[in-house]
């Protein structure tokens, strides 16, 4: 039964959720903890242990750091003593830069006055003053503003130096100082939570180096703690997907570092899945419950089609076996309700749950204390960084990020090891190339070489020539001839160490970048892209352009015989958008039933066939998708054979040695 009735539109709450995730940002502040609901008690960070004002606090609990720093500034226009007066505009100031808003912070920061009544309230001035450098990608400008940490007596103000002086050197990309920076930051705190996060940020620097980075980086005299971090990355890089290697180079690394702060409980949790632990008894499920927003002012026309792709499959399993009841609830814009409507779904008898969708209303969801039933949600998030248990959670999506780690394994099972990337400047751009770049690094390659592309030129020869090293061989060329005196005849040569070029690009950009490409020698490179590489339009001489790409996508969309699938031919006939720039999200609606109807299956490491992919567990509870491909041929997109790298290991517990 399709329970529609049961819609339940959100009370228009003034309370507003908003979750920080600090891991995600280099502009993150590591030392302030994530924004808590309200009525939760405020996070315990050092930062907010300085905001006594219980006003303030209280508007901190509600997500409201703008109003909180309103407080501070009333009291420093009341207060008739100087230093406290400072001491307040400096604080209301403190609280907008840490959590990210800069340009709010800005307008505070410029009440402070110049000249202050200690050195402390100077000190702190400057580090804000380099956190506004730093928020508008001034990097030497903030490293210049910055106080000397030796004159400084406050432990947390020198953690606040160290970590802006960390930010800067990232806008730089100067991952040795950034490193240096990191570890000082550490030596100044105490805090468990804190260490942990910092760990997780140098890991996240760490791991996004080429290895030839590294292996410079070994050769500097910075210490064990340095040696151990860079060591210990390296080890992780060259390893692999290799189990027995991974086991015996952390047994290696923990005997000559013995003392180093990741030893021993960060080095082991890198190698132990996050304790996704979902535990089914067999029994069917009687009733699930969908978490959507319907009448979200930006996602109800994606909602309503993830919806029908729901129904479609409901009612196509309904023909060969029973079916449970279907209820639909709908969340709108209101991340606060997302939790209200869970805990109703849950009262009125669901024992499943599909949903939520946007990101800010999964974070809810996945940072709950308890999950009480499994819980497919329709969007990823980074849940490092939040509290919940996540045992009950399975998180899909049709993230970006698969299709690039897809194209990592094609590289990989291709043979194909040293990469360089050509990507947009954009969000999605970053995102692919992190994600390619992370599983390069896992599984045994390298990323020799990332170029952002400009998005008002589609003349990409400088960030090509660069990447393929044709600025160096032109170098070499001229040194020669000016050595011998004689005007030789020259054909440039590209750098021999790359073997795929990774397209993190738009169709538009990919007809510019092909044949740039052959123009500079690299005909024979493999050039791997994701979907948005793949033209809207099948204008074969258009296309042209775009021969030689390789590209993955959904079933849904590349797989020749989907045209004879009933479930298929169904939606295409009752919905006309499902075969337009919605069709995916029909497949994804399709697929989450399909995840929510086969949990035993799922939970025993079976891989499902669906829409948007083959389905599998992953240890941590995402949903890894495996994907069709195609090339460009002649200007038409022609189905090609998968090809994938062994799966990623994950090293138990009971492997790693204490």
């Amino acid at each position: 039964m399709i329970d529609l009735t049961s819609l339940r539109h959100p009370v228009r709450s003034r309370v507003r959720l908003t979750l920080v995730l600090l891991l995600t940002s280099a502009l993150a502040g590591i030392l302030t903890g994530c924004v808590t609901p309200a009525g939760a008690p405020l996070a315990d960070s050092p930062m907010n242990a300085r905001i006594t004002d219980p006003a303030a606090r209280r508007q901190l609990q509600l997500g409201q750091p703008v109003a909180a720093a309103d407080i501070y500034s009333k009291r420093a226009a009341r207060s008739r003593n100087a230093e406290q007066q400072q001491d307040y505009l400096l604080l209301a100031a403190e609280i907008l830069f840490d959590r990210n808003l800069g340009t709010e912070g800005a307008l505070r920061l410029a009440q402070v006055p110049t000249d202050l009544a200690t050195a402390e309230l100077m000190q702190r001035r400057d580090i804000l003053v380099a956190k506004n450098h730093v928020f508008n990608g001034e990097a030497e400008a903030a490293l210049a503003a910055l106080p000397d940490p030796e004159f400084m007596d406050s432990p947390f103000q020198r953690a606040r130096l160290y970590e802006t002086r960390a930010q800067a050197y990232n806008l730089l990309d100067d991952p040795d100082n950034e490193l240096i920076a990191r570890i000082e930051l550490e030596n100044q705190i105490d805090n468990p939570d804190i260490i942990q996060r910092g760990h997780e940020q140098i890991w996240q620097l760490l791991t996004a180096q080429p290895q030839d980075t590294l292996r410079s980086m070994t050769t500097n005299v910075r210490g064990d703690v340095y040696q151990g971090w860079i060591e210990l990355a390296l080890m992780h890089a060259s390893a692999g997907a290799d189990t027995g290697k991974q086991r015996d180079g952390v047994e290696l690394w923990q005997e000559r570092f013995p003392v180093h702060p990741a030893n021993p409980e960060f080095v082991n949790a890198l190698f132990i899945p996050n304790g996704f632990d979902m535990q089914t008894d067999g029994q069917p499920v009687s009733q699930v419950a969908v978490l959507l927003p319907l009448s979200g002012s930006n996602t109800a026309t994606v909602a309503a089609a993830i919806r029908d792709g729901i129904v479609a499959a409901y009612e196509q399993s309904g023909q060969s076996r029973p079916t449970p009841i279907l209820r639909f609830y709908d969340v709108g814009d209101n991340t606060g309700y997302v939790r209200t409507a869970y805990d109703n779904a849950i009262k009125d008898g669901a024992d499943a749950v599909i949903g939520p969708l946007r990101k800010e209303a999964v974070a809810a969801i996945v940072s709950q204390r308890e999950v009480p039933v499994p819980t497919i949600t329709l969007n990823t998030v980074e849940s490092s960084g939040l509290r919940g248990n996540t045992s009950n959670i399975i998180q899909f999506g049709l993230a970006p990020e698969d299709e690039a780690r897809a194209a990592a394994s094609r590289a990989i099972g291709l043979g194909l090891k040293n990469a360089i990337v050509l990507q947009t400047g954009d969000s999605r751009g970053d995102r692919e190339t992190r994600a390619f770049q992370d599983a390069m690094f896992l599984y045994g390659g390298d990323v020799v070489h990332v170029a952002v592309l400009p998005d008002d030129s589609y003349d990409y020869s400088t960030q090509i020539r660069e990447a393929l090293s044709i600025d160096k061989s032109d170098n070499r060329f001229r040194q020669l001839s000016s050595t011998i005196g004689e005007k030789l005849f020259f054909e440039p040569s590209i750098r021999n160490d790359v073997d795929v070029v990774f397209l993190a690009i738009t169709s538009e950009q990919a007809r510019s970048v092909r044949p740039q490409l052959d123009f500079f020698h690299a005909r024979d490179i493999t050039r791997l892209g994701t979907s948005r590489v793949a033209s809207l339009s099948d204008d074969q001489k258009n296309n042209q352009d775009l021969n030689s790409i390789f590209y993955p996508d959904a079933p849904w969309v590349l797989r020749e015989s989907m045209q004879q699938d009933p479930l298929y031919q169904s939606i295409q006939q009752n919905f006309p958008s499902a075969d337009g720039a919605y069709a995916k999200l029909y497949a994804l609606g399709a697929d989450a039933w399909t995840l929510v109807s086969n949990l035993d299956s799922l939970t025993r490491g079976e891989r499902l066939q669906g829409y948007t992919g083959a389905l599998e567990l992953s240890p941590e509870g995402h949903i890894r998708r495996y994907l069709d491909w195609a090339q460009y041929m002649d200007g038409i997109s022609t189905p090609v054979e998968s090809v994938d790298a062994p799966p990623l290991p994950s090293i138990r517990a009971g492997s790693i040695r204490n």
